[in-house]
């Protein structure tokens, strides 16, 4: 089986047994599937999937069975281009199954068609928004609960955290200006968007028939702004911007490192192999909720996505392998990756490890945010609060909303003209 992809260190789809847990997972999960249907990993990066994949069944050479984009890498264009085959017509794939994502068919699907699918096949690369929490500084927050109690009685809200870090700002080095060098309340990056899903707001959602529509206007996302407004410029927030390429050499990372955050926003899903150079005590929580009324933590999960070529020359064989390799995925990479690489070398304490498990449980997927090449719609929340230092969202939405459903309509219109 040949499959395409530019992060193939995520989904150890050719591992080899190295002693690495991960590693060592992949192994065996690809030994098993060879045994099962006979089939062997060619796996060939790129660094732009959708084109190679474009050229290959224009070409109509099956050079691919599967491709790996990044969830904002053009996976658009391959649906106005007629180039993916339907999950939903693939014999056996079973969608109702553990190892698949179970938000993504009504989330990601357009009209009844789903292009893209995802689950423990690309464990370690779905991502996961968390909030890590340097336990040196709870003493000086002298907080009423332990943060851990105040996450699993549903009282972790983005109101309570703006409350908590307040006071800890200081001018480290004396200089009398507040700099990467000083002390904050939190860390954060400028992906705003991750408060919107957090607070279980969609830019889209379905109608009755399937076909996504604008719905991130209304006054759950107002109130959202002012809070994250009220948060990003209270005086306890320094922004940073990284990517997880960069982490590694980042101020980010340093602050984190050096102790001067109580709290920083982090991708644990593509950076958990850092978590363990952090020598201070700490705690993940998830990104906090909208207020103590929502029922649920949502996690938002911007990759993973998984698709197959319109032309593939047996869906039968196709279906069975994805439906193989998401069931030994389930069976050997989650338990790795939860169990082994997480609990033993990035969790500190069991609390966390819980909080992560149940993160994983309630991860969302967005047609609007995978299907906005224009960025127009999920940067909305940041283009407003941190790039134009305002809490007008409604002229900002105004401005743009034409522009993003045109965006939106374009894809529509490609499926609804499908034979």
């Amino acid at each position: 089986m040949v499959t395409v992809d530019r992060y193939n260190d995520h989904f150890k789809l050719d591992s080899e047994m190295t002693g690495d847990p991960l590693d060592d997972a992949g192994y065996n999960r690809n030994l098993a599937m060879s045994e099962l249907l006979n089939v062997d990993f060619n796996v060939i990066e790129v660094s732009d999937p959708p084109q190679a994949f474009k050229k290959s069944v224009m070409a109509g050479d099956n050079a691919y069975d599967f491709i790996f984009p990044h969830a904002t890498g053009g996976v658009a264009s391959l649906v106005t281009d007629h180039l993916l085959y339907d999950w939903n017509k693939l014999d056996h794939v079973d969608f109702s199954k553990p190892w698949w994502n179970q938000s993504m068919t009504n989330s990601l699907g357009i009209g009844n068609r789903l292009y893209y699918a995802s689950g423990d096949i690309v464990m370690a690369w779905q991502g996961m928004n968390t909030i890590l929490f340097n336990k040196d500084y709870l003493e000086q927050v002298n907080l009423e609960k332990d943060l851990y109690d105040t996450c699993f009685d549903g009282e972790w809200t983005i109101d309570y955290m703006t409350k908590i870090i307040k006071g800890i700002v200081s001018d480290v080095d004396g200089d009398g200006e507040m700099t990467k060098a000083d002390k904050y309340g939190l860390l954060t990056d400028e992906c705003g968007f991750s408060y919107v899903y957090a607070s279980d707001i969609r830019i889209t959602t379905p109608d009755e028939n399937g076909w996504p529509q604008l719905s991130m206007y209304n006054e759950k996302m107002l109130g959202l702004v002012q809070k994250y407004y009220d948060l990003i410029w209270s005086g306890d927030v320094i922004l940073d911007v990284y990517s997880s390429v960069s982490y590694a050499t980042s101020t980010y990372r340093d602050m984190i490192l050096e102790g001067r955050c109580f709290l920083a926003s982090l991708d644990i899903g593509s950076l958990c192999s850092y978590l363990r150079e952090i020598e201070h005590e700490f705690g993940i929580l998830p990104i906090p909720k909208y207020d103590e009324a929502q029922e649920k933590y949502r996690v938002f999960c911007g990759a993973g996505l998984i698709c197959i070529p319109v032309n593939a020359p047996d869906t039968s064989r196709t279906g069975a392998i994805a439906e193989a390799m998401a069931y030994y995925s389930y069976q050997y990479i989650r338990p790795a990756f939860f169990d082994i690489v997480l609990e033993n070398k990035a969790v500190r304490d069991e609390n966390s490890y819980k909080v992560i498990q149940f993160m994983h449980e309630n991860k969302v997927f967005d047609f609007g945010f995978n299907f906005d090449s224009t960025g127009s719609a999920y940067n909305m929340i940041t283009e407003v609060v941190i790039k134009k230092k305002s809490t007008d969202f409604a002229s900002y939405y105004a401005k743009n909303e034409t522009k993003i459903m045109k965006n939106f309509q374009k894809i529509i219109d490609a499926v609804m003209n499908e034979s």
